[in-house]
């Protein structure tokens, strides 16, 4: 905020896609929202990870707290907890995180009937796409302009949690794409991205209906996003007159604020050829140095750059796998402590963490007073009252809510000539408040009649309630009301299930032209390859904006073949499927349904099944369907997409990490996928439906494995 942001994201310490950075503790977060709000800031808060059935009491419970101090928005990722705050906590505004890999406009619009006021689109979407999707929609657009990039499309990533369970999806990616991998030609990082850069398109994104532009500080260094911040807001902020000499100035502030190299912005698909170039390590900061061997209670470091005391660096193993971060408190040359050690120096580094020999190292910042005793300075943020106020001829009544008291007044009113009171009027007087313990929420009011009342009784009668109000209204019953509406909605929701009614279903998915016999399961296939013998269409998980017009109508033409029964693999399959009748709809992966609120969130949209992400643990996948009944379907079998893009990636083929785990690299239908040589393979619960995908596997390979079916996905 001090370097001119106008709104800051951030994250508690569940439940949001950076929990292994440093998150806001719920007491940090009420001061810096109450701060915000002062101000004229916003804070929008970070709740964009998959949610599993066991999660969701402790979710409810952590929107009830910010359903009392009011930040400006959630952003969100899964589907369930769209609908738990829709229906739970409607104070609470919906921003549809990047995770839920909004790209064309029907994916915009199907989450604007879910309720959901703004879409961050997903990163690998372009100028041309983005100008389209705001001539289709009204909902807000945000847009990320800077920082580090995923190479995989956004929320449809495993490649982290194949690895070992650390799903990027629950916040704890491993980030394997930066490591090195060998293939037939070579080696190389060719998953590594550069950092995107937006500073010279910020007023074309605007012209293009972009409300909101992004940059990415979660898992940076404090003079890191002082730096960035204070570069954009120099260029949303400048004269036509001084624009190319701030420019200058703007690029120069960004390059000291130790990132990737740039890449980007994406006006068209032809600037995704330049976004990873292979043969470097994307290692974020300015090298430094070279460690020459592992010391005594550290290591020898061989000097480019300078390094002093009160840096912060990252030693970066060559193969790219995740070094350690350290903040330089010990340095020495020759023996002998010192502050700072230059070029062609050797120098010892203090470290207890484990390095190695030939380690790169990278300066990532410097040491900055983290302003944790600025914050515990502020106040925390007063909980909101939400109050209907109702105005009548000699009198005022204000309620506040099914939890409290309401308050009534002889009011100070006469027949209207020609000044009547408005309703806007009274909500914009009850909005404010000094009441010591208590905010005002969402304030409505009603004037029943032609009444003029003037505005010296006005704000009199606005005194008078909230003096009543701080005296009479206690804070904490404030927020045990949005404590028990949340378990309320969680009691109701578990009885409002449907626990059977859709049948026990095996669905196999061939490859286009396919003729093998599956005993009685129903045949799938993709919708470029249907002819009308299948049973089930399938529709595309990704489709570029240019693509939605021949989709519809390939869609059209499946229905004048037979076509009765679809699978949708991105939540803009239902907006296409929106208004046909009749039809036999499975929400499948790569949709994650994780939870039962997500599988009623489909259902209420056109679905009969739901297929459960495929992450998910046994314990969990059980508890989903105990709680779904045969509405839940079970992906048995396929080799999984662990990562698809949009990216340029400089190999096909086999390839291997350098643990020797084998992947496959394909292109098909303009993404590129990293497949594994294993093949996802579990043993389903009895009496459930089940989904076979064969389009990059057969049927009984040898080599399987069951994922996180037998672990704890974290």
């Amino acid at each position: 905020m001090d370097a001119g942001a106008d709104a800051v994201y951030a994250g508690l310490p569940r439940f949001n896609a950076r929990e292994r950075g440093e998150n806001c503790t719920p007491d940090q977060l009420s001061r810096l929202i109450a701060y915000a709000h002062k101000n004229g800031r916003k804070v929008y808060v970070t709740l964009n990870t998959l949610v599993k059935e066991g999660d969701l009491d402790e979710v409810a419970g952590m929107l009830a707290g910010l359903a009392a101090i009011r930040p400006d928005a959630v952003i969100v990722q899964d589907i369930g907890v769209v609908r738990m705050i829709r229906e739970a906590f409607p104070v609470l505004c919906i921003h549809a995180s990047t995770q839920m890999g909004i790209h064309n406009s029907a994916g915009a619009r199907m989450a604007e009937r879910m309720g959901i006021r703004r879409v961050i689109l997903e990163r690998q979407t372009t100028f041309e796409e983005i100008a389209r999707i705001r001539e289709e929609t009204s909902i807000e657009l945000e847009a990320f302009v800077h920082g580090a990039l995923c190479c995989s499309r956004s929320g449809v990533c495993l490649f982290s949690s194949w690895m070992g369970g650390w799903s990027g999806n629950r916040g704890k990616c491993k980030q394997p794409c930066r490591r090195r991998y060998f293939g037939e030609e070579g080696n190389g990082f060719f998953f590594s991205t550069h950092d995107l850069y937006s500073l010279d398109a910020l007023r074309r994104l605007g012209e293009l209906g972009v409300c909101c532009v992004k940059i990415e500080g979660r898992l940076r260094r404090a003079d890191y996003v002082r730096r960035v911040v204070g570069a954009y807001r120099l260029m949303l902020d400048v004269s036509d007159e001084e624009y190319r000499a701030r420019l200058k100035e703007a690029k120069g502030e960004l390059g000291n604020a130790l990132g990737r190299k740039w890449t980007g912005p994406f006006k068209s698909a032809g600037d995704f050829t330049t976004v990873i170039q292979y043969r470097s390590l994307g290692a974020s900061g300015l090298l430094v140095g070279k460690v020459r061997e592992p010391a005594r209670g550290g290591f020898m470091l061989e000097v480019r750059r300078t390094v002093s005391v009160n840096d912060t660096i990252r030693v970066q193993p060559e193969s790219g796998d995740e070094g350690p971060a350290i903040t330089v408190t010990r340095l020495a040359v020759d023996g002998k402590r010192t502050g700072s050690a230059g070029r062609g120096r050797t120098c010892w580094i203090g470290c207890d963490k484990p390095v190695w020999a030939g380690a790169l190292v990278f300066k990532t910042g410097i040491v900055t007073e983290d302003m944790s005793r600025r914050i515990d300075r502020l106040p925390c943020a007063r909980p909101a009252l939400d109050l209907v106020v109702t105005v009548e001829d000699g009198r005022i009544l204000v309620d506040p809510g099914p939890d409290h008291a309401r308050w009534s007044s002889p009011a100070e009113t006469s027949a209207a000539r020609n000044m009547p009171l408005g309703a806007q009027k009274v909500t914009d007087e009850f909005r404010r408040t000094r009441a010591a313990r208590l905010a005002a929420g969402r304030v409505e009011a009603r004037v029943e009649g032609n009444i003029f009342m003037p505005a010296s009784e006005l704000k009199r009668l606005r005194r008078a309630f909230w003096s009543w109000a701080d005296g009479n209204i206690d804070a904490r019953d404030v927020e045990h009301g949005w404590y028990a509406a949340g378990e309320q909605f969680l009691r109701d929701a578990a009885g409002g299930r449907d626990a059977g009614g859709s049948g026990i279903e095996q669905t196999v998915k061939v490859g286009k032209g396919s003729g093998e016999d599956f005993a009685g399961a129903s045949i799938a296939v993709a919708i470029e390859g249907f002819t009308g013998a299948e049973d089930e269409v399938v529709l595309p998980e990704f489709c570029p904006e240019r693509d939605l017009p021949g989709l519809r109508n390939r869609i059209e033409e499946a229905v004048e073949k037979g076509a009765r029964k679809f699978r949708v693999t991105s939540l803009y399959g239902l907006d296409l499927l929106a208004g046909h009748d009749g039809m036999d709809v499975t929400v499948s992966f790569s949709v994650p349904v994780c939870n039962s609120l997500a599988a009623a969130e489909m259902l209420s949209h056109g679905a009969r099944k739901v297929t459960a992400w495929v992450e998910l643990e046994k314990a969990s996948l059980l508890t989903l369907i105990e709680s779904c009944g045969d509405v839940i379907e079970v992906f048995t079998y396929g080799r999984l997409p662990l990562m698809s893009t949009r990216y340029d990636v400089p190999v096909s083929g086999e390839i291997t990490d350098g643990r020797g785990a084998g992947f496959r690299v394909v292109e098909e239908g303009g993404l590129t996928y990293v497949l594994p040589d294993k093949v996802f393979a579990v043993e389903p619960p009895s009496g459930v439906s089940t989904f076979m995908d064969l389009t990059h596997a057969e049927p009984g390979e040898p080599e399987t494995s069951c994922f996180n079916y037998a672990r704890d996905l974290v």
